[in-house]
């Protein structure tokens, strides 16, 4: 297992990771019952994860992160990510939604050692958003997510491919600061999408790393449990576990596909620093 410190990778995840570590009630709320209109912080967040989906040896990054509230009349940032960007109605939003993966230096992981390193990555587009309920301490929301994979290396920004997100999400408001939940997700790519990760290219193949083309298909279903808890007014936690399942995935006799599960851990702590003057309801 490798420890990595990153600062600038933070960012790559904060999107995501925003959309997980705020909450509603990130601001104590005055007696007029408005909240301020924007706050601003920061945080760290501890992830244990395979190096990629499909890998056998893991590592635990420690990573900053913004963390950002935004409660405008047309565009809001909080704890359901970028809401109103596009399109919103009493249950159905259209929105941005965002992910990123995390370097791999090839030195460090045995199946893929001598091979390049795999750079950085961020997916960002457009998601769709149906709202089950309303007016619910129980939230059940199903979304379906589009996004472009565009790694981040030395020669610049490069498009590699795309996937596609359907996704199960209940959530209960226990109190208010607590908040639980759950979700069940399945992961679509292209083959440029899963070839980033599991492609061996003719100078990298080896007698026990034959050459490879990962294809477009199915990639994993996850199942995450996470909970988010505000105390002492302006600091949040949040943690969450997340099971991959692979089992018959597209690219499962790929040289660098070691095995059928992945488990993800993520740790985070943040604290607002500056409010807003302006209350909004």
């Amino acid at each position: 297992m490798k420890i990595i410190t990153l600062t600038l990778l933070g960012l790559i995840i904060a999107l995501p990771l925003q959309a997980e570590t705020a909450t509603p009630d990130a601001a104590p709320v005055p007696a007029t019952g408005k909240k301020p209109l924007w706050e601003l912080g920061i945080g760290t967040v501890m992830l244990h994860r395979p190096d990629y989906l499909g890998a056998d040896e893991e590592s635990l990054y420690l990573l900053p992160f913004p963390s950002v509230v935004y409660r405008g009349d047309f565009l809001k940032a909080d704890d359901d990510g970028i809401q109103g960007l596009f399109f919103k109605s009493e249950r159905l939003e259209l929105d941005i939604s965002g992910g990123g993966s995390l370097p791999v230096n090839s030195e460090d992981n045995s199946a893929r050692e001598g091979m390049d390193d795999l750079d950085p990555a961020f997916e960002i587009g457009p998601a769709i958003t149906y709202k089950f309920t309303l007016n619910s301490p129980h939230r059940v929301t199903g979304e379906f997510k589009s996004r472009a994979l565009i790694s981040v290396g030395d020669s610049g920004m490069h498009y590699e491919g795309w996937v596609l997100n359907p996704e199960l999400r209940w959530e209960f408001q226990q109190t208010g600061s607590v908040r639980w939940g759950a979700s069940l997700e399945a992961l679509y790519g292209n083959d440029g999408y899963h070839g980033f990760f599991h492609n061996v290219d003719a100078e990298f193949a080896t007698p026990i790393r034959p050459i490879y083309q990962a294809e477009a298909g199915y990639g994993g279903t996850a199942l995450a449990g996470f909970v988010r808890w505000r105390f002492r007014k302006d600091w949040n936690l949040y943690t969450a576990l997340t099971y991959y399942n692979l089992d018959n995935v597209s690219f499962d006799d790929g040289p660098l596909f070691r095995q059928n599960y992945g488990i993800y851990l993520s740790f985070a702590l943040s604290r607002t620093l500056f409010k807003s003057s302006t209350l909004v309801p």
